[in-house]
């Protein structure tokens, strides 16, 4: 469990919290499962209602109503319970009717039900799902209280891309019909590949929902707010940050209580290159490292996961010799930024594992590259099949966009999508440093390849 003295707020994320936006996109690392456990967690939302200034938080009532979990819950079905009910021809917005009249049922000392009962007693009154959530409504408004119902981990609905589809369409049409209520919302976490799905927003009114979507991304300078955090939480460096930060005149730029600021930029940066030195060299032309840490481990989507940046400072700070002046040099952050390129590519392999013959294909060749010629590798190299075989036993292993044909531009549109690759104005592909390092692609001027691989 988070505990309150742990959590770093970023400023950016204020959006996660508004009880009015109901859903929230980010890519693997970016915080879906923190946010997630933050909002269930008391102690932890009552922190955040003060930081972010959104009261009614404070007195909300979360629940589950989906995680991926395989316990059995009151609130959420489980991975199994959802499969047994699409299997049996269940309409998926029943289900999920039915997940939102057993929560609500609670507020008007309705007896506990399992879901198949709450399906018959909606299949045999199909008016019920609004009285008991008008009714539910009316008394939490007059509690002065909010229900918000927590999605998670829609990835895990259905053992096939077809059936996680339309139980997550089903899901975000029900999410816009209870707009309808004063004080009932959900909050839906998706993954940035769902997101892009074309049909999974076809249903009337889905403008409401995907136009308003919270965007989970880390500015620069909130990687480094979350940098000095850690340092200040750590015994054997918070004294010499402080002796720094009174040095150099930017104690203001310290998030002491784990709140990021906007306005404190410019002494955040002067406690960095206090830190590391200004440039990534002897002077400015090999760029500053203010900028260009955040730059070279940003994927094609110009995002930086927290964990790979803490990671490239953590590594940096190992490397030898240690600087004479310094905690952390250039040719530190040069390692560091490779170590997080491994760590980056595993995280991604894990949600995504169509990546890695995507990228494997492209061992030891230079980007950018035509889109023809990217082609041309993946077909020499068999890589669709390769995807397809390994997705025998789990039909979730191939990108979602393969439901809608031509397979190879499904996969460059999927790899645009999680941020592997980008599509320049000039029509060729390439792969950004977070990604090209580790998998031994080669760029004239990039970061370089490191010798072990050869």
């Amino acid at each position: 469990m988070i505990s309150v003295e742990r959590a770093f707020l970023p400023e950016g994320h204020r959006g996660v919290l508004d009880l009015r936006r109901q859903l929230v996109v980010g890519n693997r690392g970016m915080g879906k499962s923190f946010w997630t456990h933050a909002l269930l967690s008391p102690d932890l939302r009552s922190r955040l209602a003060e930081v972010y200034g959104h009261r009614l938080l404070a007195s909300a009532d979360v629940v589950v109503g989906f995680n991926g979990s395989d316990k059995v819950s009151p609130t959420a079905p489980t991975i199994d319970e959802v499969t047994a009910l699409i299997s049996s021809g269940v309409n998926p917005e029943l289900i999920w009717r039915a997940v939102l009249l057993r929560i609500a049922s609670k507020y008007l000392d309705g007896a506990n039900q399992t879901l198949v009962d709450a399906i018959a007693e909606l299949e045999s009154d199909p008016t019920r799902y609004s009285a008991v959530l008008s009714a539910a409504d009316d008394e939490l408004s007059r509690m002065g209280s909010t229900l918000l119902v927590v999605f998670d981990a829609l990835d895990r609905l259905g053992r096939d891309w077809d059936s996680i589809r339309k139980l997550t369409r089903a899901l975000l049409s029900l999410a816009v019909g209870l707009q309808s209520f004063s004080s009932i919302r959900a909050k839906i976490f998706m993954r940035v590949d769902q997101f892009s799905d074309p049909d999974l927003f076809r249903f009337p009114d889905s403008s409401k929902i995907k136009n308003d979507y919270v965007n989970l991304i880390w500015r620069p300078t909130e990687l480094y707010g979350l940098l000095l955090f850690e340092l200040l939480r750590n015994d054997g460096s918070r004294s010499a940050l402080e002796m720094l930060a009174a040095r150099e005149r930017a104690s203001d730029a310290l998030p002491r209580a784990g709140v990021d600021s906007w306005a404190h930029v410019e002494g955040q940066e002067r406690l960095i290159n206090g830190i590391a030195g200004e440039f990534m060299g002897s002077n400015k032309k090999r760029g500053r490292v203010y900028t260009w840490v955040p730059l070279h481990l940003s994927d094609a989507a110009h995002t930086c996961s927290p964990r790979s940046f803490l990671i490239a400072w953590k590594k940096a700070a190992e490397h030898p010799p240690a600087p004479p002046e310094r905690a952390v040099d250039h040719l530190g952050l040069l390692d560091g930024v490779r170590w997080a390129s491994s760590s980056r590519l595993q995280e991604l392999y894990e949600d995504y594992p169509w990546i890695q013959p995507a990228l494997e294909a492209l061992r030891r060749q230079f980007v950018p590259m035509e889109r023809d010629q990217l082609f041309q590798i993946w077909k020499s190299q068999h890589v669709i099949q390769a995807i397809r075989a390994s997705a025998s036993s789990d039909l979730r292993a191939t990108p979602v966009k393969f439901l809608i044909g031509d397979e190879l531009s499904a996969l460059l549109s999927s790899m645009r999508d999680v941020g592997v690759m980008e599509e320049r104005t000039n029509g060729k592909i390439n792969v950004p440093d977070i990604f090209r390092v580790e998998a031994e692609i080669l760029r004239k001027g990039g970061v370089a390849v490191p010798k072990r691989y050869g």
